[in-house]
């Protein structure tokens, strides 16, 4: 999921300074100056053209602007770069004293009657990468923006880094400086909200400040791992020897499904979100009634915007289920089932994990989006796994992703399942052996192949995943969470 992230402040503060280093540091970020909108229609206008301010203002009042200008963009080396009628221009003519106050002065004409051609790019950019988008008005210009980010700094050490930066004497920068102030602040271009972040740059080194505004957003982006709804029944129509749920026993056998509702309308008033919402249980959650789950998909459409994508775990009964798989799978939440195999083979895995129906044949399986994780114990076939992973991929096209997975023998340690972990499961040379064989490449803590299909993970803490159990919001110590404690955990 792409976002947003605007950033504005008065002039001299370091906001484009500091937008130009974010790019050399951040990865999957494209930046849109509006400056880079507003600078070529107006040196169209102003100089190609030879319009005067009347002249705009009449273009703008009588409508003809937006027929008039027909607005492409490019985008080379992650910026954005606007062209006006099929012409575009060099940074240093576009970036000149005179270009400065002309651009304020246009710009100020215009307002938001081009507005529709900003918000059409930046939906056009992120669609593939995160967007930077640096803009004097930039929440009215594009109001889905993720997050605000202002800068601000003293009159005084804004006159001096100007003095600097157009090698001006002090009162022609204070004259100068004074007037744009002047026009920038009428003009709406300061303005703050709720959510924005302000950052005052004054005492700050170039390095300080982009350090601070990629704290803030990388905050935005850090959002929690998964939210786990814990249904309380233990049915289930598999017996896995290493079950983590029979082994821990510690979430309640109660739902309380009427709470869900609150807990998501908690989450929402606080802005906190999660990557994605997991629906699990201590046992098979197809197990549960239609109606029941009819309230669960309900709420999270209702609720979609909490989450990124929402996961069915399932022992695979969900595909022989059609009614409850259905319920699921065409509601056109963004949606992945999971399911874990200790084997390839189906007949080795239906031995293990003691169930009677390949859910591989069933159709519903093949009309979903899987996520497959195959456990990491000595029951894989490991010999020839390449070959026999791409072969079992080939055969089940709707598995999209395999994860393999290293089993935890859970919070007992004596009991049967903890003692099955840890009799079959690979030992740490063997996996190194496997992601070896397997070709995988580290990258930000995840082994990956180079088509992503088949990635390894060495298991994490869970100190961004929380779930909810009987209509309480806990961690995974079972702790009752606030939502007001949670969002100072993300900086907010």
């Amino acid at each position: 999921m792409y976002k947003v992230i605007a950033i504005s402040g008065s002039s001299g503060s370091g906001k484009t300074t500091v937008s130009e280093e974010i790019l050399k540091r951040a990865k999957k970020l494209v930046y849109f100056d509006f400056g880079f909108l507003f600078r070529p229609i107006t040196y169209y206008l102003v100089n190609e053209l030879n319009m005067d301010e009347d002249s705009i203002k009449n273009m703008v009042l009588s409508g003809q602007l937006q027929r008039f200008i027909k607005v492409t963009y490019k985008v080379i080396n992650n910026k954005v770069e606007v062209g006006v009628n099929g012409k575009f221009y060099s940074f240093d003519v576009l970036n000149t004293p005179k270009m400065n106050m002309d651009t304020i002065t246009v710009g100020t004409i215009i307002g938001d009657t081009l507005n529709d051609a900003l918000r059409s790019i930046v939906d056009d950019l992120k669609k593939e990468n995160n967007v930077l988008l640096n803009a004097r008005r930039p929440i009215v210009a594009y109001p889905k923006a993720d997050c605000h980010i202002f800068l601000e700094a003293s009159f005084d050490e804004r006159i001096k880094r100007k003095m600097l930066m157009n090698n001006e004497d002090y009162e022609t920068t204070l004259k100068k400086l004074k007037k744009r102030d002047e026009k920038e602040e009428t003009s709406g271009f300061w303005e703050k909200y709720d959510f924005t972040k302000i950052i005052d740059t004054t005492n700050l080194t170039k390095e300080e400040a982009v350090d601070k505004v990629l704290q803030v957003i990388k905050n935005e982006f850090v959002s929690f791992n998964n939210l786990t709804l814990i249904l309380g029944s233990y049915k289930c129509n598999k017996n896995c020897p290493y079950c983590i749920a029979k082994n821990n026993k510690k979430f309640s056998a109660d739902d309380n499904l009427d709470y869900l509702d609150e807990v998501f309308n908690e989450l929402l008033k606080y802005k906190i979100k999660f990557k994605r919402f997991v629906v699990s249980g201590n046992g098979e959650p197809s197990f549960y009634s239609l109606e029941n789950l009819k309230i669960i998909r309900d709420l999270l459409i209702k609720y979609q915007e909490l989450f990124e994508i929402v996961r069915v775990h399932s022992s695979g009964n969900i595909f022989s289920e059609e009614k409850k798989f259905k319920l699921f799978n065409l509601s056109n939440l963004p949606l992945e089932f999971e399911v874990l195999r200790v084997a390839l083979n189906p007949y080795i895995d239906m031995n293990i994990l003691g169930y009677d129906e390949d859910y591989l044949k069933t159709n519903s399986f093949h009309e979903g989006n899987i996520k497959c994780d195959i456990a990491l114990t000595d029951y894989l076939e490991a010999d020839e796994l390449k070959f026999k992973l791409y072969n079992f991929l080939e055969d089940n096209p709707s598995i999209k992703k395999v994860r393999l997975k290293s089993l935890l023998a859970g919070d007992s340690t004596n009991t049967k399942q903890a003692q099955w972990v840890r009799k079959h499961s690979l030992s740490a040379d063997k996996i190194q052996m496997i992601i070896e064989e397997l070709g995988l490449n580290l990258n930000d803590g995840i082994y990956s192949s180079d088509d992503g299909k088949i990635i390894y993970k060495t298991n994490g803490d869970y100190t961004f995943d929380y779930v909810i159990n009987d209509g309480i919001f806990q961690n995974y110590n079972n702790e009752k969470c606030s939502m007001k404690v949670l969002r100072r955990k993300l900086g907010g």
